[in-house]
Protein backbone atom coordinates (compact mmCIF):
# COMPACT_ATOMS: atom_id res chain seq x y z
CA UNK A 1 0.00 0.00 0.00
CA UNK A 2 1.53 3.29 -1.17
CA UNK A 3 1.60 6.21 1.01
CA UNK A 4 0.52 9.02 0.03
CA UNK A 5 3.30 12.23 -0.25
CA UNK A 6 1.08 14.95 1.23
CA UNK A 7 0.53 13.29 4.39
CA UNK A 8 2.86 12.99 7.44
CA UNK A 9 2.62 10.30 10.21
CA UNK A 10 2.62 12.11 13.63
CA UNK A 11 6.49 11.15 14.30
CA UNK A 12 7.42 13.13 11.22
CA UNK A 13 5.19 15.98 12.86
CA UNK A 14 6.24 15.90 15.75
CA UNK A 15 10.07 16.11 14.59
CA UNK A 16 8.95 19.58 12.85
CA UNK A 17 9.63 20.72 16.72
CA UNK A 18 13.41 21.55 17.39
CA UNK A 19 12.71 20.67 21.10
CA UNK A 20 11.67 17.63 20.66
CA UNK A 21 13.86 16.62 17.66
CA UNK A 22 16.73 17.89 20.13
CA UNK A 23 15.34 15.46 22.46
CA UNK A 24 14.78 12.69 20.14
CA UNK A 25 18.02 12.63 18.79
CA UNK A 26 19.79 12.72 21.90
CA UNK A 27 18.05 9.29 22.95
CA UNK A 28 18.99 7.62 19.35
CA UNK A 29 22.67 8.65 20.22
CA UNK A 30 22.79 7.30 23.00
CA UNK A 31 21.39 3.72 21.73
CA UNK A 32 24.29 4.11 19.68
CA UNK A 33 27.12 4.68 22.16
CA UNK A 34 26.11 1.83 24.05
CA UNK A 35 27.29 1.65 28.02
CA UNK A 36 28.93 5.04 27.32
CA UNK A 37 25.43 6.25 26.98
CA UNK A 38 24.27 5.17 30.16
CA UNK A 39 24.09 7.65 32.96
CA UNK A 40 26.76 5.79 35.48
CA UNK A 41 28.88 6.34 32.69
CA UNK A 42 29.76 9.87 33.05
CA UNK A 43 29.91 9.23 37.37
CA UNK A 44 32.65 6.36 36.29
CA UNK A 45 34.51 8.88 33.90
CA UNK A 46 34.36 11.67 36.46
CA UNK A 47 35.74 8.57 38.92
CA UNK A 48 38.74 7.84 36.55
CA UNK A 49 39.56 11.80 36.91
CA UNK A 50 39.10 11.98 40.34
CA UNK A 51 41.28 9.16 41.64
CA UNK A 52 44.26 9.69 39.06
CA UNK A 53 47.79 9.97 41.21
CA UNK A 54 46.37 8.11 43.95
CA UNK A 55 46.56 4.79 44.68
CA UNK A 56 43.01 3.59 43.63
CA UNK A 57 43.39 4.91 39.96
CA UNK A 58 44.99 1.82 38.35
CA UNK A 59 41.62 -0.06 39.95
CA UNK A 60 39.42 2.38 38.44
CA UNK A 61 41.04 2.45 35.25
CA UNK A 62 40.96 -1.44 35.08
CA UNK A 63 36.88 -1.25 36.04
CA UNK A 64 36.24 1.50 33.37
CA UNK A 65 38.06 -0.21 30.74
CA UNK A 66 36.97 -3.28 31.46
CA UNK A 67 32.96 -1.98 31.52
CA UNK A 68 33.28 0.72 28.46
CA UNK A 69 36.24 0.35 27.06
CA UNK A 70 38.97 2.94 26.44
CA UNK A 71 37.46 6.25 27.03
CA UNK A 72 36.53 8.84 24.19
CA UNK A 73 37.34 11.98 26.55
CA UNK A 74 40.74 13.19 25.22
CA UNK A 75 41.98 13.93 29.11
CA UNK A 76 40.97 10.65 30.14
CA UNK A 77 43.16 8.54 27.05
CA UNK A 78 45.82 10.94 28.20
CA UNK A 79 45.63 10.17 31.86
CA UNK A 80 46.07 6.06 30.87
CA UNK A 81 49.25 6.76 29.78
CA UNK A 82 50.21 6.46 33.45
CA UNK A 83 48.79 3.33 33.84
CA UNK A 84 52.12 1.15 35.05
CA UNK A 85 51.72 -2.71 34.23
CA UNK A 86 49.08 -2.28 31.79
CA UNK A 87 51.19 -2.53 28.41
CA UNK A 88 48.49 -2.59 26.15
CA UNK A 89 46.12 -0.33 27.62
CA UNK A 90 48.81 2.44 27.27
CA UNK A 91 49.65 1.17 23.58
CA UNK A 92 46.11 1.61 22.67
CA UNK A 93 45.27 4.80 24.59
CA UNK A 94 48.60 5.94 22.84
CA UNK A 95 46.95 5.04 19.47
CA UNK A 96 43.55 6.33 19.91
CA UNK A 97 45.12 9.47 20.64
CA UNK A 98 46.70 9.93 17.84
CA UNK A 99 43.57 9.14 15.99
CA UNK A 100 41.50 11.77 17.35
CA UNK A 101 44.92 14.33 17.26
CA UNK A 102 44.22 14.56 13.26
CA UNK A 103 41.31 16.17 14.27
CA UNK A 104 42.99 18.76 16.76
CA UNK A 105 44.82 22.37 16.59
CA UNK A 106 48.46 22.76 16.43
CA UNK A 107 49.01 23.35 20.14
CA UNK A 108 46.73 20.14 20.90
CA UNK A 109 49.00 17.81 18.72
CA UNK A 110 52.16 19.71 20.68
CA UNK A 111 51.38 18.46 23.79
CA UNK A 112 50.59 14.94 22.96
CA UNK A 113 53.67 14.95 21.03
CA UNK A 114 55.69 15.66 24.12
CA UNK A 115 53.83 13.84 26.00
CA UNK A 116 54.46 10.41 24.14
CA UNK A 117 58.13 11.77 24.25
CA UNK A 118 58.66 11.99 27.86
CA UNK A 119 56.42 8.78 28.00
CA UNK A 120 59.21 7.10 25.59
CA UNK A 121 62.11 8.51 27.48
CA UNK A 122 61.02 7.72 31.10
CA UNK A 123 58.95 4.18 30.72
CA UNK A 124 60.52 0.68 32.40
CA UNK A 125 58.35 -1.00 29.85
CA UNK A 126 60.76 -1.97 26.31
CA UNK A 127 57.55 -2.40 24.27
CA UNK A 128 55.58 0.79 25.40
CA UNK A 129 58.79 2.87 24.81
CA UNK A 130 59.44 1.11 21.04
CA UNK A 131 55.44 1.92 20.22
CA UNK A 132 55.88 5.52 21.71
CA UNK A 133 59.62 6.05 19.14
CA UNK A 134 57.14 4.49 16.07
CA UNK A 135 54.23 6.68 17.15
CA UNK A 136 56.78 9.96 17.58
CA UNK A 137 57.98 9.10 13.99
CA UNK A 138 54.83 8.67 12.42
CA UNK A 139 53.32 11.98 14.08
Amino acid sequence: MARDKGIKSSLEKKLQDPRIKSMYLKEVEKLFKGAKGDPSHDKDLQKLHDTFGTSQFKKHAKSYIKKYGLPDDWGALILLLDLEGETQVVIDAMEKLVEISKDLTGPERKGLRSKIRTLSLTTKDVVIAEVAEEILAEI
